[in-house]
């Protein structure tokens, strides 16, 4: 796995969009996935002001989501859908076919599972995938411990992840759950970026970078896929 350091966070994220760009280029209707949350806000201001631009074209590109907390929808502040669309997809000219995204909303989980595994089936597999790394070293709401013969699922989420999401929601919400791509899925990607940024991820960069591959610390079988980067601000490489 490449290690790329950026000397902050505005550059980390035109570095992770020239990342995806170069994909879609390359392939217009590849299959993209990128995360949610807050790490790759930057990433998605860069990517809509290089479709501006001129410099990439997403008209043909398939978009699909990594995860969802379960109970959440469109309309719940911090969901992931909500911060995808808002920051993203609604500045884009997309149509409806092009993105396959968890329902957090659905009364039937492991359909919803099915639905999304069988969507990979047909367009897969993933062309470039986008991951922050949680404080505990989670990719997705793949949480330490969790499989590696997961495609998606649903997954009771650790106390840590509980905590951490309330800077998502501005207050905290009762969310025990979340529904992701699962490990299996997410190492069969064709190019892995790994992401992080700031001094608190200091540590589970280091954790990352230096622990032996294990789902102990999930973001660390990163190192394992065929093809991998590690992006990282020069705060959030403090530790290496």
């Amino acid at each position: 796995m490449k290690t790329f350091i950026s000397p902050d966070y505005q550059q980390l994220s035109e570095a992770v969009a020239k990342n995806v760009i170069d994909c879609v280029n390359a392939k217009p209707n590849a299959l993209i996935c990128i995360a949610g949350g807050d790490t790759p806000l930057g990433v998605f201001a860069a990517l809509v002001e290089a479709q501006k631009q001129g410099r990439v074209d997403f008209s043909q590109t398939q978009f699909l989501g990594l995860d969802e907390w379960l109970g959440l929808g469109k309309a719940d502040k911090g969901s992931c859908r909500e911060m995808v669309w808002s920051h993203f997809f609604d500045k884009l000219t997309l149509r409806d076919e092009q993105i396959c995204f968890f329902d957090g909303l659905t009364d039937s989980p492991q359909a919803e599972c099915q639905r999304v595994d069988g969507y990979i089936a047909q367009h897969g597999p993933i062309d470039c995938i986008v991951l922050g790394i949680g404080m505990n070293g989670h990719i997705g709401f793949n949480e330490p411990g969790a499989s590696l013969n997961n495609t998606c699922h649903v997954i009771d989420l650790d106390p840590i992840t509980q905590t951490v999401s309330v800077k998502y929601f501005g207050t905290a919400r009762d969310v025990k759950q979340g529904i992701s791509l699962g490990l299996k899925t997410i190492l069969a990607a064709e190019n892995i970026v790994l992401m992080a940024s700031g001094e608190k991820k200091a540590d589970i960069v280091a954790q990352t970078v230096n622990a032996l591959a294990s789902n102990a610390i999930p973001s660390t079988l990163v190192k394992t896929a065929k093809r991998a980067a590690l992006y990282v601000d020069k705060a959030a490489a403090s530790a290496l």
